[in-house]
């Protein structure tokens, strides 16, 4: 168990006032892959909506804190995002009255767009550049005195790691966001939960491959969002 995460949570045990928690992050976070999954909610931010009742781990995640604890959960997760977005709609994303803040975003990141840049980063460009990112964000967040707690997102196909087309490169991969993030905390100090390796320890002591619980490669299926679900409760020590 981590404590530094499970010292954070811990603030809505016996809240003296309702605990605001935000959800940040990409499309696995927003809920794409899931059973009736549409942005047709509330706007988050311009040209993103929230996913109102599409199944999903932080609709779940949501429901159960809700019903346990004087708290109030919103997800301001966007699809298709990185974590440059964040940084550049923080003060969109991220209300005053937020409490704790678990940030799941890097998927994105793992990739260039052919049609979008002039140079393509090395492998170790781009790392380096996510890394300094993650830094960045963390001290938004130290100034904006929130407590946050990091997430390394769940691993993907082999097929989807590989990708490299008329538009996208794959620079790095999900086992080096899991990386970075981890470097970023010991260096930094932030708390930091791998759902990566939960993910992936998961499906070795099923013994069932990652695919079984994805449905397109890289945004999980139902099962896949129960898992994570699961798997985000004991990460987080609730």
């Amino acid at each position: 168990m981590n404590k530094e995460v499970t010292k954070i949570i811990n603030k809505v045990t016996l809240a003296e006032r309702t605990v605001h928690i935000k959800l940040l992050g990409d499309s696995i976070t927003h809920g794409v892959g899931g059973t009736g999954f549409e942005q047709n909610g509330e706007t988050i931010v311009e040209g993103y909506a929230r996913n109102k009742d599409g199944y999903c781990w932080a609709k779940q995640f949501k429901d159960y804190m809700e019903s346990q604890y004087d708290c109030i959960v919103t997800n301001n997760a966007c699809k298709g995002t990185k974590i440059e977005f964040i940084i550049d709609n923080f003060e969109k994303l991220v209300d005053e009255d937020d409490d704790i803040i678990i940030c799941t975003i890097g998927t994105n990141n793992r990739h260039q767009n052919k049609k979008e840049t002039e140079k393509i980063h090395t492998k170790k460009e781009h790392m380096q550049e996510f890394y300094n990112n993650i830094i960045k964000l963390n001290n938004m967040f130290k100034d904006s005195k929130k407590d946050v707690i990091f997430a390394a997102n769940i691993p993907a196909s082999v097929e989807n790691e590989k990708r490299d087309d008329e538009e996208v490169i794959r620079i790095f991969h999900m086992c080096d966001v899991n990386d970075l993030y981890m470097k970023a905390s010991v260096e930094c100090g932030f708390p930091f939960i791998s759902i990566y390796n939960a993910f992936m320890n998961y499906c070795r002591m099923k013994d069932i491959s990652i695919d079984s619980l994805l449905k397109d490669g890289l945004h999980p299926n139902d099962k896949g969002y129960d898992v994570i679900f699961t798997l985000m409760l004991k990460e987080l020590g609730i």
